[in-house]
């Protein structure tokens, strides 16, 4: 496999972040079509292509190399079609093998007899299969959608969202990759200054501050893909030590957080230091009712506050209060909020824009609040 050979490529996203991938994807390989499908973003692309949406993609949790579409009515259908897909380009050695497969309006259903057929398919296509921990992992996805199979290899290895910094998380993860999403949703910009009040384990401002010193996330971590026989390593390289050389030296505007719990702040402080952005960030203890921004020409407060399944609390209403009061009496900035439900929103203000996204199985909006209404509301 030439590394210019034109490859089929799907990039998985988290439920509701298939649009903002897909512009994301389109942004990173101008000169491809991103789509966004159910589930992703389908793509065409080469080796080069992969390389980079691994690099450097914020959002994508995946990205896999379709290797091949079969049709198939019986499972010896599917065992002998699919071993004639060229599998062995992605197994220098002998490898882990693990199979994913999902199966819908098909004659083939169950999904345990589809992934062993598969193991039984590579096996015949000359792939060698092995149970050492230290061999690569090859992981193979096998989806069905009326008797039509689409066989996938992942390309990423480790989740991509696993950036590796985020150790702690205090018991409310907010997903690395949900966190960009979010940032790009508000319509969050390094020519923003950026705050929030409600840091948790500081993923929003860590991310932040990644994408405003223009960080490639993928940086210093290893790929399925480099395990593969055509790997290339020189283009590989290339694509690091550009991204490393195009990284800037400072922010362009300041990126706050705090947290009313010193353990917290404390957590969230080794967080950034271990994504390398602890001296970018400014960190206070400080209770939201409290909390002093200095004013700003432009700016965004973005939060992951408590919401009802998280926090049974009748003082649930006056965080978000407190929220709206704090975007009132700091000139410059405007209000979005991550919750489950609108009336906690509105808690904080008029609601302008939401933009509804799942977190943790829970349906989740973001919610914005109306800068004129809320210019209007500090108004004596």
């Amino acid at each position: 496999m030439p590394s210019s050979t034109p490859l089929e490529l799907f990039a998985i996203a988290a439920p509701g972040l298939e649009a903002s991938l897909a512009e994301e994807l389109s942004t990173l390989t101008p000169n491809t079509r991103a789509v966004a499908v159910p589930g992703g973003v389908t793509l065409q692309g080469d080796l080069t292509t992969l390389y980079r949406l691994n690099l450097w993609s914020r959002l994508a949790t995946r990205v896999l190399l379709r290797v091949g579409t079969v049709r198939a009515l019986h499972f010896e259908e599917l065992r002998r079609k699919t071993s004639a897909l060229p599998f062995a380009d992605y197994a220098r050695s002998a490898v882990r093998l693990r199979v994913s497969a999902t199966a819908h309006r098909c004659r083939l259903i169950h999904t345990g007899a589809l992934a062993e057929r598969v193991t039984l398919a590579l096996a015949d296509a000359g792939v060698s299969l092995t149970t050492d921990e230290a061999a690569p992992l090859l992981h193979v996805f096998v989806r069905g959608d009326a008797d039509v199979f689409t066989l996938s290899v992942d390309s990423s290895g480790e989740l991509l969202h696993r950036r590796g910094y985020r150790l702690e998380d205090g018991g409310a993860p907010l997903r690395e990759t949900l966190a960009p999403a979010l940032l790009a949703l508000a319509g969050y910009d390094p020519s923003q200054a950026l705050a929030d009040p409600m840091c948790g384990a500081a993923t929003l401002v860590i991310e932040a501050a990644l994408l405003s010193l223009r960080r490639a996330p993928g940086l210093g971590r290893r790929f399925a893909f480099q395990d593969w026989p055509r790997f290339a390593p020189s283009t590989f390289k290339q694509l690091v030590d550009e991204a490393r050389q195009n990284e800037r030296a400072e922010l362009s505007q300041p990126i706050f957080a705090s947290d009313r719990d010193p353990q917290v702040l404390a957590m969230a402080r080794r967080n950034a230091e271990r994504a390398g952005v602890l001296s970018f960030l400014q960190f206070r203890e400080s209770d939201v009712r409290h909390l002093k921004l200095p004013p700003v020409e432009k700016g965004l407060i973005l939060c992951n506050p408590p919401y009802g399944r998280r926090l049974r609390d009748p003082r649930l209403v006056e965080t978000y209060r407190a929220l709206g009061a704090l975007v009132r009496r700091s000139p410059g900035f405007r209000l979005s909020i991550l919750t489950t439900t609108q009336p906690l929103a509105q808690a904080a203000g008029p609601i302008a824009q939401v933009d509804w996204l799942r977190n943790g199985g829970l349906r989740v909006g973001l919610f914005s609040l109306s800068r004129v209404a809320r210019e209007q509301t500090a108004s004596p």
